[in-house]
């Protein structure tokens, strides 16, 4: 699966997380609930959805894994619940401090994307990819939040069950965009990638930013259920100013880059252009 196609599928998620939480946010009546209370359940039903969502596309679309979707989903989510509620409580104390406005409500999307993709910690435990997330997360929330206040705007007049469905199409747009910059930042910002010219996952395309794992466990980085490939097999890591290849000491296998055979324990530096053979896979290094 190639790079666009992995954006798209995570802006859907979003989008459908989005969807959810209005559902789920919108089924409660808050209209009697003190403003920091409500402000602290709507930010963290939201967060919650959204987290899941985007968190568990990868796993149901690009490893097509179900169970890897729920376990990254759940922690996806968990993270999503305390960046929304926090999110949305620092948000509102700017609202307040604004005085309202469109400012401060489109800062809040922004901080609430950015917190979401910092929750990407949880899923991953890779600090530098949390901050490249969180980065998109940011742009995401800013771009879906000033096309939901536009749309607030443009349709201000209309009655309050209008507003109820322009409220659940803005959260959907703020999913979207929530979704699709996260991993486009990862991509935009990734100091090299690889591409699977052979084998089960031929055409997957995965960004490295410091490291990345290879093998046929679906929590690596890299998944390839390929015959001869190891449940970890592999890591490429950032070495100075380049990538090595590490083949990890405990397997029963060997790597080949070119011509060269790496036995279990042994590394090789890695040359943009060069090609992998892990098992019944072929890959491609390309460095930035």
């Amino acid at each position: 699966m190639n790079k666009a196609l992995q954006v798209y599928y995570s802006a859907l998620f979003g989008a459908l997380g989005g969807l959810v939480g209005w559902w789920t946010v919108g089924s409660v009546a808050t209209q009697t609930w003190g403003v920091w209370v409500a402000a602290l359940f709507v930010g963290s039903g939201l967060g919650a959805t959204l987290g899941a969502l985007v968190a568990a596309a990868d796993g149901a679309m690009v490893k097509r894994k179900p169970a890897r979707a729920l376990r990254d989903g759940l922690l996806g989510g968990l993270a999503g619940l305390f960046a929304g509620a926090l999110g949305m409580l620092v948000a509102q104390v700017v609202f307040l401090a604004l005085q309202g406005g469109w400012e401060g409500r489109t800062l809040s999307w922004m901080l609430l994307g950015g917190l979401i993709g910092a929750g990407d910690l949880l899923v991953s435990r890779r600090l530098q990819r949390a901050l490249y997330a969180a980065v998109g997360g940011l742009a995401g929330g800013l771009v879906g939040g000033l096309l939901y206040e536009g749309l607030t705007q443009l349709f201000f007049a209309t009655s309050g069950a209008a507003q109820v469905w322009i409220g659940g199409l803005g959260l959907v747009i703020v999913g979207t965009c929530i979704g699709a910059l996260i991993p486009l930042a990862r991509q935009v910002f990734a100091r090299a990638e690889l591409r699977v010219l052979r084998g089960e996952q031929t055409g997957l395309v995965r960004e490295v930013t410091d490291t990345a794992t290879i093998g046929r466990y679906d929590g690596n980085d890299l998944y390839l259920p390929d015959a001869g490939v190891a449940w970890r097999h592999a890591v490429v890591r950032r070495v100075g100013a380049g990538f090595e290849l590490a083949v990890l000491p405990a397997i029963d296998g060997t790597a080949q880059v070119g011509e060269q055979s790496l036995g279990p324990g042994t590394t090789h530096p890695l040359q943009s252009g060069d090609r992998i053979r892990i098992g019944g896979a072929e890959l491609e290094f390309v460095g930035r």
